[in-house]
């Protein structure tokens, strides 16, 4: 009787350790809208117009707004980012093009033993015609200083705020007052260039073969005053960068006004007299001679280079 009341225990007990465990309630959905940790839910990106440009923003209070980043960090679009790009790109352009020039400068005074004139500078940078248009465009000054330590080239402005200079062959960023004492040491017309002095009233230049009756402009009197082949040479140097890079020929003033910034002897040669500039408006022809040449021949500048020519030829050439 013990046994059978034992054995029945027994078989209800493993009954019961074979019934399944009832599943827990499922947790209810949350509410349309709502996260299931009960924080509102983020809607999606506005398919249409508005600024945006990211997720939802939980605002305080459980709200969303939806907000441009650029915006919500103070930014403008990106606008003043790309702005700051370019110009550092052009600071970097302008201290190449500058470390170039001084280079070539330099190159040009340990091969002659000398500082070259801004017109022999502007004839070595047609060779590179970026470098000739930042000169011949106003972006970059030359001084024509004749010390080799001096200040060869500065970018314009750089006397008035911070900018880039060539010193001693060199290009570096400086600031007026790290300037000023190279520049003190160069004419007052490299900064401040003088109006040129009216010369004496010249015959306007007659196209090729027409007869010109008007009489020759009074030479100088006294003895001729001699005008070297370099003289003409540096009036013929500049008229033809000039009208290389800005597709017209320059007017006698212009002339006048670069001859006299660059420092050449040929400025004083033109005041004086002796080197008549015809303001030649076209490439051919004759653009500057000798004033002497008409009577006893001499030397003439134009597109062919500079020569030196008999009073017939030039009279020819002039047409004469």
């Amino acid at each position: 009787m013990r046994r059978f009341a034992l054995l029945a225990v027994c078989v209800l007990a493993l009954a019961g350790c074979k019934k399944k465990p009832k599943p827990a309630p499922a947790e209810p959905e949350p509410a349309p809208g709502l996260k299931k940790d009960g924080l509102p839910q983020e809607g999606p990106a506005p398919s249409g117009g508005g600024g945006g440009g990211g997720g939802g923003i939980i605002a305080a209070g459980g709200g969303i707004g939806v907000v441009n980043p650029v915006q919500a960090l103070g930014g403008g679009g990106g606008g003043g980012a790309a702005m700051a790009v370019r110009k550092a790109a052009r600071r970097t352009q302008a201290l190449n093009e500058l470390k170039n020039i001084g280079e070539i400068i330099f190159a040009m005074q340990i091969e002659t033993g000398r500082m070259p004139t801004v017109p022999q500078i502007l004839e070595e940078l047609k060779r590179t015609p970026q470098l000739l248009t930042g000169v011949s465009e106003g972006a970059y000054v030359l001084t024509g200083t004749t010390e080799a330590g001096g200040l060869y080239a500065f970018e314009v402005d750089a006397d008035k705020q911070p900018g880039i200079a060539v010193i001693g062959g060199r290009a570096t960023r400086s600031t007026p007052e790290e300037l000023r004492p190279y520049l003190l040491a160069l004419p007052p017309s490299v900064l401040q260039p003088q109006q040129p002095q009216q010369p004496p009233r010249q015959p306007a230049p007659q196209p090729m073969g027409k007869i010109d009756n008007r009489p020759m402009p009074p030479q100088p009197a006294g003895q001729r005053i001699p005008v070297g082949q370099k003289d003409m040479e540096d009036v013929r140097i500049f008229i033809d960068n000039f009208s290389g890079a800005g597709g017209r020929m320059p007017t006698q003033a212009e002339t006048r006004a670069a001859l006299q910034m660059s420092g050449t002897p040929a400025f004083g040669l033109v005041q004086r007299g002796a080197i008549t500039l015809t303001g030649a408006t076209t490439r051919e022809g004759v653009w500057a001679y000798e004033t002497a040449a008409a009577n006893s021949g001499g030397l003439i500048a134009g597109a062919n280079g500079t020569e030196t020519v008999t009073p017939a030829e030039f009279a020819r050439r002039l047409g004469r």
